[in-house]
């Protein structure tokens, strides 16, 4: 399997679609929580499906509609959404039975827009996108057709993580002078470390050296404070 990103983000669905076919829209919306949700990288609507098809259906003033989402990226979110029809597609369905999906994006204009933050903590991968897609039959087969996308790489560290909301405190080398005030890891690392040799300043140079990643506050009273540890007795055997 590969590695799993979190992404988090909105879709946003064109008001003429929503005037002209608010039918095939609440199908689609009913194929993506039957096929979408139940797979190891899915995409899982904010909403509920009942109060989106209520919304679909009692519109009386055309606009764009703005669905919030949560996903689980294959690698990254990225390679769900240029996949994104493929997955709507039953096993063994034929494609002929999806008529209805060009109906609705029957005009040029009528494409979903997918903006989210994406994170990937094994690769290292934190950046935010935007992609326009809508279907297309390729081969006799039904395929998304990416229409716009853009992309930016964001820096990974803790602050970033945390102005994403990807976590609520986390620690890097720029804030593991922080740890000298959570009492629970101070006491943990103090087990193993005198605690007169635990500063500000030892902390960001083990963390810089011997740490190296992102670690959000529940992951620190494993592999970092090994890490520590490791770099304290390394400095005092260069010392001895």
């Amino acid at each position: 399997m590969a590695n799993m990103s979190n992404a988090f983000g909105t879709i946003t669905i064109p008001a003429k679609i929503m005037e002209k076919y608010p039918n095939e829209l609440v199908s689609l919306i009913q194929l993506m929580e039957s096929e979408l949700v139940r797979i190891d990288y899915n995409t899982i609507l904010s909403d509920e499906y009942p109060q989106i098809c209520a919304h679909i259906q009692n519109t009386t003033i055309p606009h764009d509609f703005i669905l919030g989402f949560t996903g689980t990226g294959k690698w990254t979110y990225a390679t769900n959404v240029r996949g994104f029809f493929e997955s709507l597609l039953p096993v063994n369905e034929l494609t002929a039975d999806f008529s209805w999906l060009q109906t609705l994006f029957q005009e040029k204009e009528s494409v979903l827009t997918f903006s989210f933050l994406d994170y990937e903590q094994g690769a290292e991968i934190l950046y935010n996108a935007t992609f326009q897609i809508r279907p297309c039959i390729y081969e006799k087969h039904l395929a998304t057709e990416v229409v716009y996308e853009h992309s930016e790489d964001l820096d990974l560290t803790a602050a970033n993580l945390m102005a994403c909301e990807f976590y609520e405190q986390a620690y890097d080398r720029h804030n593991a002078h922080e740890l000298i005030n959570n009492d629970e890891f101070m006491m943990e690392l103090s087990v193993f470390i005198p605690r007169n040799f635990i500063t500000e300043a030892f902390l960001t140079d083990a963390w810089s050296e011997y740490v190296l990643y992102v670690y959000d506050d529940e992951s620190i009273f494993d592999q970092v404070i090994q890490d520590i540890v490791a770099y304290y007795h390394h400095t005092h055997s260069l010392k001895a």
